[in-house]
């Protein structure tokens, strides 16, 4: 009997279909998670998985490269309007009556469009997006609206209810400026949007009279927390090698280099500024982590968890005690996902057009087909 599975989902932007691609791939072939770890918009990908609202989960993940906006409209206007919005109360007015309307409810909801259906919806969504007031003024604190389309695909009230998988998802508190790990069942539309929150973009989200920012930007996986604190998974340490039974973690690593490129124009250069410090976390916890998992070494624990070193302190004690050895390490194994983006794609990897979102799904679901290949041990119940 194989380890429990765990499938970490980090931060991204218009490559999350990489994830949904991977992900449908190993869907296919029936592996499933005993945990499933989510930030940034890793969260898009695996609520939609989880509790889709009126699809499949396989038709949830292929129904996110409709993100995307059809590539007439981008190549004029490079701006996703469907995925970012405006903010205030004005626009907020406008668009309460505007996504009321039927044909507006049908252009929202394209997965069995044709192409040249998604255009005309697209087209309908971009007139919305025009004629949209807004209020902005320097005194705001984001100039988009919390992420209102999340609502149109993911089931919250069916999530609520799904004890196996347990669900992660986290966030930046900045009161308490701590990473916090909202989980399963409390998981509502508040937690993805305290989730997704980002400076400039989004306003500080506000749940209980905390505030909060993306996590993804100082822990875009939160490997050890999530494995070592007894809140979460709380793996236990084994001497000189894992057993038989060792935590499985499933990483998606789309946060590659790769995604940084010489900017094409101004906007391809703000997008990779938003991204960059991701990439950068994203590269150090994944080499953190895996040397965590070769050695043990409990400095690699987040120098403020206290009491997670403590809970290294007591597991290597008990087996020095038990005539083991001075060396432990964690009961967990690594599982990469590469996504070798060919060099010609990568200065459009950021692009939120149709076209690159549906590339990125066929690269991410051949990466996944090959990476079973690879590690068939991970299929292992």
């Amino acid at each position: 009997m194989a380890g429990k599975r765990v499938l970490v989902l980090g931060g991204g932007a218009p490559n999350l279909t990489l994830m949904s691609g991977a992900l449908l791939a190993l869907h296919d072939r029936g592996l499933s998670f005993d945990a499933i770890s989510m930030s940034g918009a890793g969260a898009v990908v695996g609520l939609s998985y989880l509790a889709p609202k009126d699809l499949t989960p396989t038709e949830a993940l292929r129904n996110t490269i409709n993100f995307g906006v059809s590539d007439a409209i981008y190549s004029l206007l490079p701006i996703n309007y469907k995925v970012f919005f405006k903010s205030g109360p004005l626009a907020d007015a406008f668009r309460d009556v505007w996504r009321r309307l039927p044909p507006i409810q049908r252009a929202e909801h394209q997965y069995r469009m044709s192409p040249a259906e998604k255009l005309n919806a697209d087209l309908l969504l971009l007139a919305g997006a025009m004629m949209t007031p807004s209020d902005l003024n320097v005194f705001d604190r984001g100039i988009c609206a919390p992420v209102p389309f999340i609502e149109n695909v993911v089931d919250f009230a069916r999530l609520k209810q799904i004890v196996s998988p347990r669900t992660f998802l986290n966030a930046y508190r900045i009161d308490t400026h701590e990473i916090v790990e909202f989980e399963g069942p409390d998981i509502d539309v508040r937690h993805f949007r305290a989730a997704f929150a980002f400076p400039y973009l989004y306003a500080p989200y506000e749940i209980d009279g905390g505030l909060y920012y993306e996590g993804a930007e100082f822990t875009g996986l939160n490997l050890i927390r999530l494995a070592v604190d007894p809140r979460y998974l709380h793996i236990p340490y084994v001497h000189n090698h894992p057993t038989d039974n060792a935590y499985r973690f499933v990483i998606f690593d789309v946060l590659r280099k790769d995604v940084i490129h010489p900017a094409r124009h101004l906007i391809d250069a703000y997008s990779q500024s938003i991204i960059f410090p991701s990439v950068g976390n994203a590269e150090k916890e994944i080499a953190i982590f895996q040397e965590w998992v070769r050695t043990g070494d409990k400095r690699f624990i987040p120098p403020d968890e206290w009491e997670l070193r403590a809970t290294f302190d007591v597991a290597q004690e008990s087996l020095v005690r038990a005539g083991a050895g001075a060396k432990v390490i964690p009961d967990v194994k690594t599982y990469m996902v590469d996504f070798p983006v060919p060099l010609e794609e990568q200065p459009y990897i950021l692009d939120w057009s149709r076209s690159n979102l549906e590339r990125l799904f066929d690269i991410g679901y051949e990466s996944g087909r090959i990476f079973l290949e690879e590690r068939p041990d991970i299929l292992d119940p």
